[in-house]
């Protein structure tokens, strides 16, 4: 039964096993042999984040993290249900993102895809919707090629990427990467992301849409309300769409209606320390201003640091460098603007 907790919860069965449509086929290509756990009664074939973390865990230690590779590079259009058709049903890459991005779960996204411009740039970054620093850059990086092959098969098979930026600080299969994605592979990056010219959200779908765009996003809207739960925000995208990182967990807490004692041990369910999300998410906004070129006591007043010296201590601690190198640094990146809906 799907979780009561207020966001979507690990144990929510929505995650349509079509999901797993490359980690399928490449297991018939190379003769391996691993089974989906199903829910008693379940005849939509959905599992939960939990379940499907089981078969994603036991086949990373088996065979690598590269995996994600070779499982997003065979998962795209066939594989994506409903979504396929709204895409195909865009003129441009840009409005099939905005409908990529509206409608992902349908494809059985267990990662959040964005998109957004910054300057010449458009960027397609993998946000994790669950704590699971075991996964998330597995995922990352599946849902990531998945995005290449599927604008590749959209908008013909010369889009080439600038870079690849990963967080992870190496991969084995590095050639494979720079064949598959035909771009620089940056490694120790603050996010999983895709960096594209800006001129690609532009290109024409080269696939006749084979329904109206109306008609496709009807199945889509449909086919969201048909995954029990879905449609609410997991608890890490409620900490930051809803600024609980600069709350206490005690005013967190009354917010959902719980005691602060019921709100702890939901978090620990979902595998979450509120400390730690909080922390991790002020940093990912401190990045973002200072690339932007705010100064240090303006970004502590921000994110709710005692003062100055607070901040510029948490973001020495986290990075192991001072704000002032990381902005020197960044210093030629412009404002990101995110594309809309």
């Amino acid at each position: 039964m799907p979780s009561l907790a207020p966001w979507l919860s690990v144990s929510d069965p929505v995650f349509p096993v079509h999901a797993f449509a490359g980690l399928q086929a490449l297991s018939r290509e190379q003769g391996w042999q691993f089974q989906l756990p199903s829910e008693a009664g379940n005849a939509a074939e959905r599992i939960s984040y939990q379940q499907a973390r089981e078969v994603l865990t036991m086949l990373q230690v088996r065979h690598g993290r590269g995996l994600a590779l070779w499982s997003g590079s065979r998962k795209a259009l066939p594989q994506l249900s409903y979504l396929a058709e709204g895409l195909l049903a865009q003129a441009t890459l840009g409005e099939a993102l905005q409908f990529a991005m509206q409608f992902q779960r349908v494809a059985g996204a267990m990662t959040g895809l964005t998109a957004a411009v910054s300057g010449q740039h458009l960027l397609i970054s993998a946000q994790p919707l669950f704590a699971d620093p075991e996964l998330e850059d597995f995922l990352a990086l599946d849902h990531l090629t998945t995005a290449l092959m599927t604008a590749r098969q959209l908008g013909g098979a010369a889009i080439a990427p600038l870079r690849l930026e990963l967080r992870c600080t190496h991969l084995s299969e590095q050639s494979a990467l720079a064949q598959v994605f035909g771009c620089r592979i940056v490694f120790g990056a603050d996010d999983n992301r895709i960096v594209l010219p800006s001129s690609v959200a532009m290109q024409a779908v080269q696939a006749a849409p084979g329904i109206a765009g109306t008609q496709a996003r009807a199945r889509c809207e449909m086919a969201i309300r048909q995954l029990d739960g879905v449609q609410k925000p997991t608890l890490l995208q409620r900490i930051s769409a809803e600024h609980w990182d600069v709350m206490t967990a005690a005013q967190v807490a009354n917010q959902v209606h719980m005691s602060e004692r019921a709100f702890h041990r939901a978090l620990a369910r979902e595998g979450v320390r509120f400390a730690n999300q909080t922390e991790l998410i002020r940093m990912q906004k401190a990045r973002t201003a200072l690339a932007e070129g705010r100064g240090s006591e303006d970004i502590a007043g921000l994110l709710g640091y005692a003062d100055e010296r607070s901040f510029r201590r948490a973001f020495q601690r986290v990075h192991s460098i001072s704000p002032a190198e990381y902005r020197r640094r960044q210093a030629a990146e412009l404002p990101v603007r995110k594309l809309t809906c």
